[in-house]
């Protein structure tokens, strides 16, 4: 550490580094994302990284994750034919779709994997949108996320090269889903990825997107990830994550931006097993009227991993309707955070808007920060939010084992039951027995039941 400033030193070391990074990127991008970045770089160096002395970041000290010695990750060309080979294997099968794969931020198009019989989404790279895609690229990139929400978003967008472009014309349903798979952990040591997504959703079109974050490798890495997503008017939106990287290498900052218009529905579900640091930042602006939003979360830690959700809804319209629903499991030493925010405008009348957040400590080690916060300055609304923290039921153990189930086997199946309220709002059948799947094998990990043998 530098003069007792929280990482000091990696922030100079990034703010030396941009020229270099600026010219080595010439003429792949319009003279207005230069300008972006310029404008970003300039936020960083005011901002720095977050501290705990940030109140949003207050139960996340990101300094215990990453430190001076970590670099901005020099991999700008997609692996070897060895590694692609491996990291093939890794690659899950969830759903019939277009599977675009990302190696430590960097398309692969080995790996990927496009239906040539979908001509109803326009499917690229962001380093290749930046060449091709320069005029929706000037109308949405960075017209509604604004650098300065922390240094991470602004580091991001002054260094983010490559992430995924998607665009759904007016009136268009694709015929599949596109399946994201990010994998990472084979770029040397301690370096940090930046990922930017655009999505655009035009009026009366709807897009189904997977998102799966695997490590393949076993060096430490962070992924700063920035997602700005437009749903336009009678438009929808279905986004299913997986976070499913190592709980020792892996660290993951995520912000995602999401716009609703007119009649908009969007539906979002994030299960977080593993990364030694998560923090997902989802926040939903609601811009005109009857938009509806749904957010479902659920989240297990083991060992010492980090999981951190913090999410806000700005209701700025009336007759709007919100709802999020997040689950917490955590054992070990483990820690989780939730800080749900529900803003409701003067303007926002008629809006219901409700939020639950239940959690389960597993071992004594273990703790849960969880902050529901409901701001409203309208009359006429209906608003809610709760938020719960216990232990399995001691006589529900009881029952199970006077049944002669095992001690482990009875303690999965309550936690499973537990987890099963957030599982079953994933409709397609497909993705919702793999996010089963993905929690009954953390659940029955040795470290999730260790503390109460």
């Amino acid at each position: 550490m530098n003069s007792g400033v929280p990482l000091s030193d990696l922030k100079n070391k990034l703010l030396s580094g941009f020229k270099d990074f600026e010219a080595g990127i010439n003429g792949h991008a319009s003279e207005e994302i230069f300008k972006l970045r310029k404008q970003a770089i300039d936020q960083f160096d005011q901002l720095g990284f977050p501290t705990v002395k940030n109140e949003e970041w207050k139960y996340t000290n990101v300094s215990k994750y990453i430190d001076e010695s970590w670099e901005q990750s020099k991999n700008l060309s997609p692996a070897n034919p060895a590694s692609l080979a491996q990291i093939k294997k890794s690659i899950p099968a969830i759903v019939d779709a277009h599977v675009f794969v990302f190696n430590d931020g960097v398309f692969s198009a080995e790996l990927s994997s496009i239906k040539t019989d979908d001509t109803g989404i326009k499917l690229l790279s962001f380093s290749e949108a930046m060449k091709s895609e320069k005029d929706l690229l000037g109308q949405y990139l960075g017209k509604v996320l604004s650098s300065d929400i922390n240094g991470f978003t602004a580091i991001n967008s002054a260094f983010a090269v490559d992430g995924v472009f998607i665009h759904i014309p007016k009136n268009t349903k694709p015929k599949y889903p596109v399946h994201l798979v990010f994998t990472s952990g084979n770029g040397g040591e301690k370096y940090i990825n930046h990922i930017r997504n655009l999505m655009i959703i035009e009026e009366g079109a709807g897009l189904e997107l997977i998102e799966s974050w695997i490590s393949t490798g076993k060096s430490d890495y962070l992924n700063n990830v920035v997602s700005e997503i437009f749903v336009n008017r009678n438009a929808t939106f279905n986004q299913y994550r997986f976070q499913e990287e190592d709980i020792e290498n892996a660290r993951q900052i995520n912000f995602n931006q999401i716009v609703q218009q007119k009649d908009s529905l969007v539906n979002n579900f994030t299960v977080s097993t593993g990364g030694k640091l998560v923090r997902n930042d989802l926040q939903y602006r609601l811009e005109d009227t009857n938009c509806e939003s749904h957010m479902f979360g659920l989240y297990i830690g083991t060992d010492a991993q980090h999981i951190d959700n913090h999410t806000l809804v700005d209701h700025a319209q009336p007759n709007c309707f919100s709802n999020e629903f997040y689950k917490g499991i955590m054992a070990g030493n483990s820690a989780g955070v939730f800080n749900g925010k529900v803003i409701v405008r003067k303007d926002a009348q008629k809006t219901n808007a409700y939020q639950s957040n239940k959690n389960i400590l597993l071992s004594d080690n273990a703790k849960i920060n969880t902050k529901p916060q409901l701001e409203i300055f309208a009359n006429d609304v209906k608003c809610s939010h709760g938020a719960t923290t216990g232990q399995l039921d001691e006589e529900a153990l009881f029952y199970l084992r006077s049944r002669g189930i095992g001690a482990t086997e009875a303690k999965v199946m309550l936690t499973t039951a537990f987890a099963t309220d957030v599982l079953e709002n994933i409709k397609p059948e497909v993705i919702r027995n793999y996010a089963r799947q993905l929690v009954e094998s953390k659940l029955h990990s040795l470290e999730m039941i260790s503390d109460q043998q």
